[in-house]
């Protein structure tokens, strides 16, 4: 300040001080100085300064509302965190420091001190008195958040909705709304959050219902019904903590719970169509067919889109037999499939306004009716002229009634009948009957299995570095006990400095111990590669098990020579060349003349040498490829060229790609893995192909050696909750015990595994959700999976090998537990992962899985291939129970027996098991079929089906005992082994 202006200075306040307004001057001059200086300091971070400073002036003004807030900043610099609270809550309301200092307020009682319900409180007081819309925006979205934490993501939708219309940010507003469905929450971030908060506020019962959210995704329901339990004796009114309670009941099929929700549920909380929704769950519990019916034919009236309504509208035609039906919902449903898939696409993009009258297109497809409104009002702000919004907006138009009271209320009206009545306690129906977990120790080491899988992974993440790992299980030396080979990899590209250390064999000594074959059997002589997956068959009809290689650019087939040995056979067998990027393959007698064909899945095109890279881009930091430190992500699969699969006729052992002729037509499939079954009961083999990122293949076998696609018209494309999942690994088997085989396919973090429930006439429906598959799979990303019964109680049961591709910790897990879910007798599985033995909660990047007797005892083990962890051999300890162990010998059918169905009779019940091809991923189980008998002594007949027609019957065989059946044979030959049980 100069001179001059100083002299100004002073003679202003000696003039106002004669005039009697100086003191009064000089203390806003010093009060408005002193606060200046204060904020100087803080943008210095001279926290502590500007503490100092800031107490004096709050001595002189103490409901200054800047003081105040800034007051609350520097003692939560300091950590002084109740301080901070208190200077916050000083500040006087309708100032314009009001709203950020409850917004500071809020996030501190969230993030630092874990207290939930009272946050909760100051964002809803905010939220009705902000004044300003950005200061309103930011309230919302803070809300938003929180109550994302605590799984209530209808109320995320809700509080978008009501500020749309003036908010500063329509299409991030849009964009969250979509989200706010469909985006997996970020788990591990999620659940160190809350047990921050349940340490500094355990008895805070918004964190309660954040906890029972956590432990209701994972599948933990009896915990999450204990925690909903504790919160609605502290809020027994609470609507939050009843919609979470219904949605409880609804996933464990508990009717008493619902109907005890139901009376204290606010209709306005339910679109029409999710209370119609409602009306079809309550329907089917009840074994009301044709109410269900009814509630879901008026649910797709008005939400047309409903891609879940359609699905069991569609199996439900099936079931009853009206096919044509179930096809034309099928195909109501591909349309929306499609439409939504694209969806997802375009939100996940940067959203410009040549985007607008697409984006709402498709959210009216597939029923995101807010969506497609607000897409066709920014389409008519930005283009005035358009006649489509006016005429999109009046056929959207919202309804102008409000519904009050209950949803119990408002489904009496509907059903005209009285509201469902509460039950008389608290406690849920028991719906799980109790299992008996199976108890397994990891092996490996003491038995000779030591492999660890060498990915190759480098800075770069190339995708084939992630997608690599297969082991297969296999009598390879005739002996009647089962041994094992795994596939390796190695650098990748090629690295003449590292040269490929190449597949690994292990012979099974029978005697508990395994010895390395890799020498001995030739197998180290081979050409090697980047390996990624194996599968195994008698391809030549010798009776001696040969392996099918799948390797970068490459396959290789391994003739077994039955001396011990193999010899490569990929050339003369016509296999070698470039074969670019297989994955997984199947053996199966396709053409059905008597020996296995092949069908080989492909991914993508991949340049090794000059890769895509895709940086890992932060919030803090955008990508920068100039950057030494940059670090990248493996790509997503969808922008790169799909490859083809192919299928080979096999012509006297050598291979003939019959592909195109066969109408196997794959122009986006980027297959990952194959089954090959015969699901539609005709007698002749199909394949279903699960692929990444776009819709599954089910490959009908229509004779000749001809195929058609019936994924789409027969339920297995995709899930009911519509577009296409990133599918992995397969597997085929009898979930439900209706004597037809079911389909599985593991998928991506936060999309679940799949199950498609076999409906008869190759018709299919999700069961995921009854199944109680979805919960427990939904926060893994699979890849291997099988079915096979692990306590030989005679029921299927579920392993799936888990692992992420990238490692974005702390927001997703990379390493993840392998998953096992027993079967029980009300038809539901149960997630026993953590009380079957502590080789299932070992954390791995998980990609092969087979399932087999290793040991010949008659209880099933599991070997796990991970990338860059040791084989894990989880060993079956369980208490021996009656099993019976079938292997299956062709004469006029393939020497395997692939597509034979075998039935046992025994303890009143039928069991049915199916020699498939392939399965799992890039793997290959135990080839001989096992049945778990219970208690059972025997069983009273074993029925064959081969695939030549022939059926063979075998009365009387005796349990806890393992069988060759051969083709045409009278009676069954015992097969080597302790087995037990």
């Amino acid at each position: 300040m100069g001179r001059t202006r100083r002299r100004i200075v002073w003679a202003t306040v000696a003039a106002l001080a004669a005039s009697g307004l100086g003191s009064w001057a000089v203390a806003n001059w010093r009060f408005a100085s002193g606060l200046e200086r204060a904020r100087l300091m803080m943008e210095a971070e001279r926290f502590p300064e500007a503490r100092e400073r800031l107490l004096g002036l709050r001595w002189s003004r103490p409901r200054d509302p800047e003081v105040g807030y800034r007051l609350g900043v520097c003692e939560h610099a300091a950590g002084r965190m109740d301080a901070a609270l208190a200077a916050w809550s000083s500040v006087p309301a309708g100032t314009e420091w009001s709203t950020k200092a409850g917004l500071a307020r809020a996030r501190t009682l969230v993030g630092d001190l874990g207290r939930f319900a009272e946050a909760e409180a100051v964002l809803d007081s905010l939220l009705a008195s902000a004044e300003v819309s950005s200061e309103r925006d930011e309230v919302r979205r803070t809300l938003s958040e929180l109550y994302f934490w605590e799984g209530r993501r209808a109320d995320v939708r809700r509080l978008i909705e009501q500020a749309w219309r003036n908010t500063t940010d329509p299409v991030g507003d849009l964009r969250d709304h979509w989200r706010a469905d469909s985006s997996p929450t970020l788990l591990e971030a999620v659940r160190s959050e809350v047990e921050h908060a349940t340490r500094m506020a355990p008895d805070d019962d918004r964190v309660w219902l954040a906890q029972a959210d956590l432990a209701f995704q994972t599948g933990r329901f009896d915990e999450a019904e204990q925690l909903l339990g504790r919160c609605l004796k502290a809020r027994p009114e609470d609507p939050a903590a009843w919609h979470a309670r219904f949605e409880l009941a609804r996933a464990t099929n508990d009717l008493d719970a619902a109907r005890e929700a139901l009376p204290r549920l606010p209709v306005d909380r339910f679109t029409e169509a999710e209370r119609q929704g409602v009306l079809a769950w309550l329907a089917r519990r009840e074994g009301d067919r044709e109410a269900e019916r009814a509630a879901l034919e008026t649910l797709i009236a008005s939400a047309p889109g409903d891609t879940r309504a359609l699905d069991r509208l569609a199996a439900m035609a099936a079931e009853s037999g009206d096919l044509e039906r179930s096809r034309e919902l099928r195909q109501r449903k591909a349309v929306c499939d499609a439409a939504k898939d694209r969806y997802r696409a375009l939100m996940d993009e940067e959203i410009v306004p040549a985007r607008f009258v697409e984006l709402a297109t498709l959210a009216e497809t597939i029923g995101r009716t807010f969506e497609a409104r607000g897409w066709w009002k920014l389409r008519a702000a930005f283009v005035p002229t358009d006649p489509r919004p006016p005429q999109a907006l009046a056929r959207l138009r919202e309804s102008d009634s409000t519904s009050s009271g209950t949803l119990a209320e408002l489904l009496a009206s509907k059903t005209s009948g009285s509201a469902p009545e509460a039950a008389s306690g608290t406690s849920r129906t028991a719906t799980t009957a109790a299992v008996s977990p199976p108890k397994f120790v990891d092996d490996a080491e003491s038995v000779g299995l030591r492999f660890e899988f060498d990915n190759g992974r480098s800075a770069k993440r190339q995708i084939p570095e992630t997608t690599a790992g297969g082991v297969a299980i296999l009598d390879f030396d005739g002996d009647g006990w089962m041994d094992v080979y795994v596939v390796q990899g190695g650098a990748f590209p090629a690295d003449p400095a590292r040269p490929y250390q190449g597949d690994r064999l292990f012979r099974n000594l029978g005697d508990g111990r395994f010895e390395d074959a890799t020498e001995s059997s030739g197998i180290a002589a081979m050409a090697r590669g980047f390996g990624h997956g194996v599968t195994v068959g008698d391809y030549d009809n010798d009776g001696r098990a040969d392996l099918f290689v799948t390797r970068w650019r490459s396959y290789a087939l391994y003739r077994n020579r039955g001396d011990g040995t193999f010899t490569d056979a990929t050339a003369d067998a016509g296999l070698d060349g470039d074969r670019d990027w297989p994955t997984s393959a199947a053996f199966a007698d396709l053409d059905n003349d008597g020996d296995l064909d092949l069908y080989v899945c492909h991914y993508l095109v991949w340049d090794a040498e000059n890769p895509t890279l895709c940086p890992r881009v932060t919030v803090a930091k955008e990508a920068d490829l100039s950057d030494p430190g940059q670090r990248y992500n493996y790509c997503t699969p969808r922008p790169f060229t799909a490859l083809p699969d192919h299928l080979f006729r096999n012509d006297a052992g050598r291979f003939v790609d019959v592909t195109e002729e066969a109408g196997i037509v794959d122009v986006d499939g980027r297959g990952l893995g194959v089954v090959a079954a015969d699901v539609d009961d005709d007698g002749l083999v199909d394949l279903f192909v699960a692929n990444d990122t776009t819709a599954n293949y089910l490959w009908r076998n229509l004779g000749g050696m001809k195929f058609e696609d019936v994924g789409l018209i027969a339920g297995v494309a995709c899930n009911a909750g519509g577009a296409f999942q990133a599918g992995m690994g397969t597997a085929c088997g009898d979930i439900d015990g209706d004597g037809r085989p079911d389909l599985f396919v593991t998928n991506f973090y936060g999309e679940s595994t799949s199950c498609f429930r076999n409906l008869g006439d190759g018709m299919f429906g999700d069961h995921g959700g009854p199944l109680g598959l979805a919960a427990p799979s939904r926060y893994m990303l699979g890849f291997g999976i099988c079915l096979f019964d692990a306590n030989n109680d005679g029921r299927m049961d579920v392993a799936t090998a888990n692992g992420h591709v990238n490692d974005d910790r702390p927001d997703y897990p990379y390493q993840m537990p392998t998953l096992l879910l027993l079967g029980g007798r009300d038809g539901r599985l149960t997630d026993v992962t953590e009380a079957a033995g502590e080789p299932w909660t070992v954390p791995r990047v998980s990609r092969g899985l087979a399932t087999g007797d290793l040991d010949n005892d008659g209880r099933l083990d599991v070997l796990v291939l991970a990338q860059k962890s040791p084989l894990g051999f989880f060993h079956n300890q369980s208490t021996p129970a009656r099993h019976l162990t079938l292997q299956l010998q062709g004469t006029s059918s393939n020497r395997d027996g692939v597509g034979a169905v075998v039935s046992v009779t025994a303890g009143g019940r039928v069991l049915r098991g199916w020699r498939t091809g392939g399965g799992s991923y890039q793997s290959a189980s135990d080839p001989r079929l096992h049945f778990g008998l219970g208690s059972a002594e025997q069983a009273d007949q074993v029925e064959v089906r081969w695939p030549s027609g022939r059926v063979d019957r075998f009365e009387t065989v005796a349990a806890g005992r393992g069988f060759l059946l051969r083709e045409g044979d009278a009676a069954p030959t015992p097969l080597p082994g302790p087995w037990g049980g």
